[in-house]
């Protein structure tokens, strides 16, 4: 054999020929990671999503206590409202209008607030005319006033009876 047979011999075997497009794997990549994520996500992640959230509603005991808890307090509510009032500080020229539902677990709440109304309604009046309206502006001005309504609520009731107060209208004016 000659050398310029045994050289193309060897060129042939050391290159092989290239077929198919280049751009196939790039192709395969665009279809195929769309499908495996869509596969994972429907036959992996939402199931046990699924799953987790079937169990948070059966909670174990000590769960279901604590759920119960969280329930009773609060669990009867008496609308108290019709306030108006004028803000401290800005010369009698605005004023706050609230309604509210004070919370309790005490089911015979609405009774309660029914007889006590006169001193709760001037207390609730007392404490939310000394708000300036700079304060309640502020993030946690109306976090501060529920807290002092539950408290002078509770000082004039005797007990613990009023757990939250819930503000259905809070108007600044």
């Amino acid at each position: 054999m000659p050398a310029n047979e045994s050289d193309t011999a060897n060129q042939n075997l050391a290159a092989p020929k290239k077929s198919g497009n280049p751009l196939m794997p790039i192709i395969a990549v665009v279809i195929l990671v769309p499908a495996l994520v869509y596969g994972v996500m429907d036959f992996v992640i939402l199931p046990k999503l699924k799953a987790a959230a079937g169990t948070a509603k059966h909670a174990d005991d000590h769960g279901a206590k604590t759920a119960k808890t969280v329930s009773a307090l609060g669990e009867h509510t008496a609308e108290f409202g019709g306030l108006v009032v004028n803000l401290s500080g800005t010369g009698s020229s605005r004023y706050l209008r609230t309604n509210f539902k004070v919370a309790s677990a005490d089911a015979k709440i609405g009774d309660i607030m029914k007889e006590n109304e006169s001193p709760l309604r001037d207390a609730a009046i007392t404490i939310l005319s000394s708000q300036a309206p700079s304060a309640l502006d502020n993030p946690g001005g109306r976090e501060a006033v529920r807290k002092q309504l539950i408290a002078k609520f509770n000082s004039l009731l005797g007990a613990e009876v009023v757990d939250q107060i819930y503000f259905s209208e809070f108007v600044i004016q």
